[in-house]
């Protein structure tokens, strides 16, 4: 049967990029457009059980709701899933409604948001399933009951509605164990051509090479969604992928969207030869935590064609860092390991490798002194970009269960950037206004604005993502 995988639009506030922060969502720049590669992966694992499979992208097709919900329509889909993040929910679950009326057949949502919250979806006859968790297999098991005309009930992984208005939640569905078993993402049913990141001229696609974080940050919507247990694809497997990609659909660059990529060095080395034995021509980066990093990993993931890494600096106090960062930066003395952290910021100008740091201001305990020693050690590390969040408590994570006893949380402000409420040293406005200094502090340097201005449309994106970010929802 047909079945259409539905990635909406953003508001109209700001760009939305779903599978960031674990499958919450973040508010990003504009100029930036990852493909919806998890949708990806559901379309590969239906499409092996033989189902016809679209996947609708409003925002690469440049659609609002209304329109997005007339070019829906036109695929006469016998079932439809759509993806989800929680600045967006609201308009994400008013588009399943819609498209409930319009269309007659089961519609599911999937997301971090909704798996967490699922009892909240059905209060408007939103949707007919909640997908919850790794959505492969349990999307798959609902399309065979709607082809067989079967009821949704006892599909694990999921919650539903009972008629009598109960919200019946299906037993957890084990993670998946072998990601070889995936088939690699049905990049066929993407426009590749229309993802891009801001600096990099040309196409844009990502890679998932792993799940699984085991650091356990206190804020993380990573672990929620792919667990604490690191799991990986094999080299050979994401070398196909990689191969797939840039052979058959012309694209060389690639951002890896794995929590922590270099969890396993000699993994990270085998992937590295790969693509230097297959001669793939790509240029492609990610995200990955200092205490997986040294000089030699580096060197040769830049040989192997990384032009860009993100490292999670998160704080630069050591309090903040033991208690919610996974002790990233901490030697074994419970110290801040600043001599770790230089190696790989001075590695990464040894070898050519831009750098982005990325921090977090408004910590539960954090007042503005300890916020000022994070800017410091940026400072220090100086990377070519910094990128500072607001401390955001998604539901589900050790810090919501901190503060939700005694906070209300609106899902609409949970952009990644904007404060969502203050703690007992830093109002909301305080926190924004730190986060706002911060940046200033970093880039107006002078140093740092001589090197800035050698490349003056990239110092105006940054300046331009700077007045996107504090943005709110309408």
């Amino acid at each position: 049967m047909k079945i259409v995988l539905v990635n909406p639009p953003s508001p109209p506030e700001f760009r939305v990029s779903r599978g960031l922060m674990g499958g919450f969502g973040m508010a990003v720049n504009p100029g930036l457009l990852y493909p919806p590669i998890e949708l990806a992966h559901v379309a590969s694992v239906l499409e092996a059980a033989g189902h016809e499979v679209v996947i609708h992208d409003s925002d690469a097709l440049r659609l609002d709701v209304e329109r997005a919900r007339r070019a829906i329509a036109t695929h006469e889909p016998r079932l439809v899933c759509v993806d989800s993040s929680s600045t967006s929910l609201d308009q994400d679950l008013a588009l399943c409604r819609a498209l409930r009326a319009d269309l007659g057949v089961p519609v599911a949502i999937l997301g971090s948001q909704v798996t967490y919250t699922p009892g909240e979806i059905f209060e408007h006859d939103n949707v007919d399933a909640v997908v919850r968790g790794e959505p492969e297999y349990t999307v798959r098991e609902l399309a065979a009951r709607v082809a067989e005309g079967r009821d949704l009930r006892g599909v694990a992984g999921t919650s539903w509605r009972a008629p009598d208005g109960t919200t019946v939640h299906e037993p957890e569905r084990e993670k998946i164990a072998r990601l070889d078993d995936l088939p690699i993402p049905a990049r066929h049913l993407l426009d590749n051509q229309a993802y891009r990141f801001p600096g990099i001229a040309g196409p844009i696609t990502t890679v998932k090479s792993s799940r699984g974080c085991p650091l356990n940050c206190s804020f993380c919507g990573y672990t929620l969604a792919q667990g604490l247990r690191f799991r990986f694809r094999s080299p050979e497997h994401v070398l196909s992928e990689l191969v797939d990609l840039h052979r058959k659909h012309g694209l060389r660059h690639v951002v890896f969207r794995d929590p922590i990529f270099t969890t396993r060095k000699d993994r990270v080395l085998e992937i590295c030869a790969g693509i230097r034995r297959e001669q793939l021509d790509l240029e492609w980066q990610c995200e990955t935590a200092i205490k997986v990093l040294d000089r030699e990993l580096i060197r040769a993931m830049a040989e192997a064609g990384l032009k860009h890494l993100s490292v999670g600096v998160e704080s630069g106090n050591e309090v903040i860092q033991r208690k919610h960062c996974g002790s990233k930066l901490l030697d074994g003395q419970k110290k801040l390991d600043v001599a770790r952290c230089l190696e790989v910021f001075d590695a990464c100008r040894e070898f050519g490798v831009e750098s982005r740091a990325f921090c977090m201001v408004g910590f539960p305990e954090e007042t503005s002194a300890m916020a000022d020693e994070t800017f410091a050690l940026v400072e220090k590390l100086d990377p070519d970009q910094v990128q500072f969040c607001a401390v955001t408590a998604y539901p589900g994570t050790p810090l919501y269960q901190l503060l939700r006893g005694t906070r209300d949380f609106d899902y609409a402000t949970m952009t990644g950037f904007q404060a969502l409420e203050g703690n007992e040293h830093m109002s909301a406005e305080e926190i924004q206004e730190k986060i706002r200094q911060g940046y200033r502090r970093f880039y107006r340097r002078p140093k740092r604005l001589v090197r800035e201005l050698r490349s003056p449309a990239r110092f105006a994106s940054k300046v331009a993502r700077y007045f996107t970010l504090f943005r709110s929802r309408g």
